[in-house]
């Protein structure tokens, strides 16, 4: 059953279910403790996916759209 009164802050990110799958303890910092430091691989990686995190920038590859960003949520519980 679906509330109208949902809290769309209390939905989890796809990149938390993807920290969650990789390492709990890294989710539950980030997540939940909300502890986060940047070093220098996290800086490597945050520089490598500028144009990955672009959420408004399409490609074509020749019968190929390359998206980087698409809206996802789901009110099951």
């Amino acid at each position: 059953m679906f509330s109208k009164d949902n809290n769309e802050d209390e939905y989890l990110m796809p990149s938390g279910i993807q920290h969650f799958k990789f390492c709990k303890r890294q989710w539950a910092l980030i997540h939940i403790e909300q502890q986060w430091e940047e070093n220098v691989r996290t800086i490597e990686g945050k520089h490598l996916h500028e144009k990955a995190d672009q959420p408004f920038i399409r490609e074509k590859r020749k019968n190929k759209l390359i998206v980087r960003g698409m809206p996802v949520q789901s009110r099951r519980t």
